[in-house]
């Protein structure tokens, strides 16, 4: 049974559901023909948001989803523009909460963002608990210094013995540095790694599904610009996102789903600071064809 189906006494045969997906409507003699299930729809919801007979229902969506649109809404160019380059990598904030009913319309907004092949598989960890978040980026620095370490014991024995250093430990270790601040941040009593924001957000996804980094973090930028029309402010913590990715003690902290793993992370909350110019950033290096 099709997932899909035509209201006759509205549909005008205007073949726009054909022209805009012809895996589930074809022509017949009869007229349009639909047939939706699950190897030809993905649940974009196409065919009833561009029907103008609003003849076209799905079964497997909401239909009370399905919004007017007619009303278009426009932003001049150079404000969005503007508003784009305001936006900030915010690490210091205010001791305001953000209220629950924000972070819920800015997790529902999330939902709108697009994913791959339409798979809506991104979700969402929001986590406020001062000590889990303590405890989150310990086990980051942890495993940050645990690291670098392993980095250091290779390199030096793979240059006593004349040996080639590979591209990819070279970087990690040009990073020695870098890694080791963390610890030393630490020390000092500050959070290197959420910088005591008071909310963290972290996106995760089946890692065998379409685009799973790209649809987390299409979301979590969705976000961060989202977020800032509630005057609050964000930043990409890739720390984070990278030790996630392959330490086994974060992974079974985190608790996520089977098979999923985390691809973008926000922390969020009021800044402390204002910013009160723009930053320059170099010219994106284009090739015309």
């Amino acid at each position: 049974m099709s997932w899909v189906e035509i209201d006759r006494t509205l549909c005008n045969q205007c073949d726009i559901c054909v022209t805009r997906c012809p895996r589930c409507f074809s022509h017949t003699d009869d007229g349009i023909r639909v047939d939706a299930h699950i190897e030809t729809c993905n649940l974009c919801g196409h065919c009833v948001s561009l029907c103008p007979q609003d003849a076209i229902t799905h079964q497997k969506m909401d239909m009370r989803g399905f919004k007017s649109a007619k009303k278009k809404i426009t932003f001049e160019a150079d404000q969005f523009i503007e508003f784009i380059k305001q936006r900030r990598s915010h690490r210091h904030f205010t001791n305001k909460k953000i209220p629950r009913a924000d972070l819920e319309t800015l997790i529902d907004t999330c939902r709108y963002a697009p994913t791959g092949s339409n798979v809506q598989t991104v979700e969402i960890l929001v986590v406020q608990d001062p000590e889990r978040i303590k405890t989150l980026s310990d086990l980051t620095v942890d495993y940050f210094q645990v690291m670098m370490e392993k980095a250091e014991k290779s390199v030096e024995r793979l240059m006593a013995e004349g040996k080639e250093i590979p591209g990819e430990l070279q970087l990690v270790y040009s990073r020695a540095e870098y890694r080791k601040r963390l610890m030393t941040a630490r020390d000092a009593g500050l959070d290197p790694i959420f910088h005591r924001a008071p909310v963290v957000v972290i996106f995760h996804s089946p890692a065998l599904t379409s685009t799973p980094k790209d649809n987390c973090v299409i979301a979590a930028h969705t976000m961060a610009l989202t977020a800032r029309t509630m005057g609050l402010e964000t930043c990409y913590i890739g720390l984070f996102e990278g030790a996630a990715m392959t330490s086994k003690l974060i992974r079974g902290n985190l608790n996520l789903p089977t098979g999923h793993n985390v691809y973008s992370v926000l922390i969020m909350g009021y800044p402390r600071l204002k910013f009160r110019k723009t930053v320059d950033r170099l010219p994106i290096k284009t090739r015309w064809e």
